[in-house]
């Protein structure tokens, strides 16, 4: 069996987020903001729904048909800002208003919401095969429709940070044929 060492990646990553009009290109999704430090990585998920179609003559499938598939993107935000509140649940940076409450003050102004969820633009960077101590090549997936849709709570304890899980569900961008959820660039 051939191994090649270089092809074994490791290694953190970091999310940026823009607003889904600003994901109009790589170079645009490039200068969003970057997220801050995360806990326990970042994983990104193919799930596919996979149907059986089955005959009396095999009395099992005699074919699989995907029915739907759904893409996530799975972190927890260790950084217990506002604005990373108002990413886990789902709202804009613009529900964040300073000076509202007081001078040197931010404050996070969270009502109802309406049917239609936030979405944004995510850009996640990290290492890809090749990579060494001496020279990191980036792997960077970009999907331009991520919408925050997984329960979230912010806590306070003594002895723990505040952070902030979040789960998004990409979805396909129509316009883009060929690569609707997004792109994996690899740096060679």
């Amino acid at each position: 069996m051939a191994v090649t060492v270089a092809n074994i990646v490791v290694g953190e990553a970091t999310i940026q987020l823009g607003t889904n009009a600003n994901a109009t290109s790589i170079a645009t999704m490039n200068n969003f903001a970057d997220v801050g430090a995360t806990s326990n990585g970042v994983e990104i998920s193919w799930e596919p729904d996979i149907v059986d179609i089955e005959v009396d003559q095999f009395g099992d499938a005699a074919k699989l048909i995907q029915s739907k598939v759904k893409v996530m993107l799975k972190t927890t935000l260790a950084e217990g800002t506002l604005t990373n509140l108002t990413t886990a649940w789902n709202y804009d940076d613009g529900d964040i208003a300073t000076a509202q409450d007081g001078a040197n003050t931010k404050t996070f102004n969270f009502g109802t919401q309406s049917v239609y969820p936030n979405e944004k633009g995510v850009v996640v960077t990290g290492a890809a095969p090749g990579s060494s101590a001496v020279a990191i090549k980036t792997r960077k997936f970009y999907a331009k429709r991520a919408v925050s849709m997984e329960s979230s709570m912010i806590s306070m304890k003594r002895a723990e940070a505040t952070m902030f899980t979040v789960g998004f569900r990409i979805l396909p961008t129509i316009a883009d044929s060929g690569y609707e959820y997004g792109k994996i660039v690899d740096q060679d």
